[in-house]
Parts: structure tokens; sequence; C-alpha cells
């Protein structure tokens, strides 16, 4: 681990809403990495309070956040206090039928809602869905800066980059990498932080072109 050493920690380290990231490197499947900067895992929501202690351990080792595919507001009290950060993907929620953005504001605005019932802060995440169109996301961020959320999730180095240029990099974007190549060029297109599902886990490789 020689090359950590020479590197300038400061430098790869990344702070969004008061949680501060270690680098900008995540993973999305449950792996005990000192050298994640952060780990998004997707619960069971058929039984979330088992998973939740199931995942307690990554929790007390690196940021996690959680990932909400659906029954997103019943899921969202129940990690809200749990999890480091959430984000939530409406294009999957149940109930929600290929949701149009005035579908996508409501449920925003239930999550602002929720938000006030608690003490704490949990940074909220809003993903863009791979098959969202340009003209679509120019209403996703504006609903998402207007809605008080955290940082959007992008899926690909073009969304990226659409995302930086609709917020004009006020907002933080996660990238979302199958690739070391593709989550370099989300790095270069101004992603704060990028998810990847990369096995091995070339954080060695990758931490060191930063």
């Amino acid at each position: 681990m020689n090359w950590f050493r020479k590197k300038d920690k400061a430098a790869l380290s990344r702070e969004i809403a008061g949680l501060k990231f270690a680098n900008p490197l995540g993973i999305d499947y449950p792996c005990q990495r000192p050298d994640a900067g952060f780990i998004a895992l997707t619960p069971d929501s058929n039984n979330m309070l088992d998973w939740i202690a199931k995942v307690e351990d990554y929790r007390k080792n690196t940021i996690l956040g959680v990932n909400l595919h659906t029954d997103i507001l019943r899921s969202f009290s129940l990690v809200y206090d749990f999890a480091n950060f959430i984000v939530i993907d409406p294009d999957s929620d149940n109930g929600i039928d290929s949701p149009d953005i005035s579908d996508i504001a409501q449920l925003l605005d239930e999550i602002v809602n929720l938000r006030l019932c608690y003490e704490g802060y949990t940074p909220v995440f809003l993903r863009i869905s791979k098959e969202d169109t340009p003209d679509e996301i120019h209403p996703l961020c504006a609903c998402a800066r207007l809605s008080g959320l955290d940082g959007i999730v992008a899926p690909d180095p073009l969304k990226v980059k659409l995302v930086m240029e609709e917020c004009q990099g006020r907002v933080p974007v996660m990238g979302v990498a199958n690739s070391e190549e593709q989550a370099l060029e989300e790095l270069s297109a101004g992603a704060t932080l990028v998810l990847t599902n990369l096995r091995p886990i070339p954080f060695a490789k990758l931490l060191k072109k930063l």
C-alpha cells in the first residue's frame, strides 16, 4: 500500500452535505474494503429490519448509502436514521408505471416532508434512468434542485456531462461505472463520486490515476 501513503489523501477526499469521503470510488455490493470511499447497497424491502441488522457492520467501517428502488416512501422512513445517504430511483418504484415529471415531483415533495420528521440530516440523491433523454433530464434536474436534494446519480458518462451542464456544477453528481475507463471518464466529466460494480476492484490502480 505504499502508493496510498505517497498519495496526497486530501486531494482524493470529497465532501457532500457534511459527509467526508476518503476517496470518490464506491462499490455497490457487500464487500469489506477499507480502501473504498463508500458502499451503496440495495435492501431487501420485504425484510427491511433483518437486512439492516445484517449490514450494520458496513456502516461502522465506511460511509453506507442505501438504494431505494421499491416501496420508496416506507423504505425511506425505515432507513433514514440508519443510512449515511439515500439514493431514490422513482423509475423502479412499485406503484409508479413509467412515471412522468409530475409523479416524480410528487414523490420528492413527500420525501422532503418526511425529512422534516427527523432531527438528523441524511443526504438524498435522485437517480436518473438510463432511458431518460436529454429533454427529460432538464426537468428532472430542476425538480431535484427545487426539492433541495443533495445530489443526482447519473448512469453513464454522457448523462454525467448532461447533468453537470443542466445544474451548472451546483449539484454533486455520482456516476455509475461498469469499467475502469468509464469510472475515469465520469470523474473527468465532473462527477464528485463514482459507484462501481467492478470485480475484482482495481481501486489502487484507479486512485493512482486521479
